[in-house]
């Protein structure tokens, strides 16, 4: 009989996920840590692909493929069906548990470690509805269990009437935030709305149109090397 020399894997990411205990953990500011915002969908996760891949099964029909450009497009336009018949489908995708087995990104889980590691801390900031659907909460971390991806805080959009960046920077101040990244252009506009000093913008198919906010980045792995020299340079500055 072999034993294993590794320990318990819920246990090890809950100790790294949860550093200062259930439930705080979800709103605590950590004095006064650097921080880095992670949206999900998008942005650590490959949402888009996989939600099409859905919705040609659930609807019975043909979809986009997810790496045709469709700059600024809304996604039910893209997929060529009226809009409440998205809402149908996206429903039906969020309360089936899909965001489970949601396909992460390379590079995401050592992007998480690496930031952690270079004492900034990770909240994840997300537009899921947290209220409104009870297995938001449980898939979401479950999925970021899954995917090793860690952090030290969950931001949800619609809290308290707030976008998910006004929340963030009422619970930790713009000053701490060393950078935010998303692939949303709405998203990364009100990042900087919330005087958010460094906002990067994943890159995408839908958001490759002018005008859109934020340093552009094309993987998880050149992210890194941007947010290094972000901490680093934030540490410096408030030595």
């Amino acid at each position: 009989m072999s034993v294993s020399t590794f320990p318990d894997e819920k246990a090890a990411h809950e100790a790294v996920t949860y550093p200062y205990g259930k439930p705080e953990a979800r709103f605590r500011s950590g004095g006064d840590a650097p921080v880095v915002a992670l949206d999900i969908d998008g942005t650590l996760g490959d949402y888009h692909r996989h939600f099409l891949w859905f919705a040609e099964r659930w609807l019975g029909t043909p979809m986009p493929e997810a790496d045709e450009v469709n700059p600024g497009m809304r996604l039910s336009e893209f997929m060529g069906v009226d809009h409440h018949v998205y809402r149908e489908c996206k429903l039906a995708y969020r309360q089936g548990g899909l965001k489970r087995f949601m396909p992460v990104y390379p590079f995401a889980a050592e992007l998480t470690r690496n930031i952690r590691k270079a004492g900034a801390q990770v909240w994840i900031c997300t537009t899921r509805p947290y209220l409104r659907l009870d297995n938001i909460d449980p898939d979401t971390r479950e999925w970021l269990r899954r995917n090793r991806i860690q952090y030290d805080a969950v931001i949800w959009d619609g809290l308290n009437g707030k976008t998910k960046y006004e929340d963030l920077t009422h619970q930790v101040s713009p000053q701490r935030v060393v950078a935010a990244v998303d692939d949303l252009p709405e998203m990364t506009l009100d990042a900087i709305a919330c005087n958010i000093g460094k906002v990067y913008l994943r890159d995408q198919p839908y958001n490759r149109f002018n005008g859109v906010r934020g340093l552009r980045v094309e993987s998880l792995y050149d992210l890194w090397g941007w947010l290094s020299e972000d901490i680093r340079l934030w540490r410096e500055y408030n030595a």
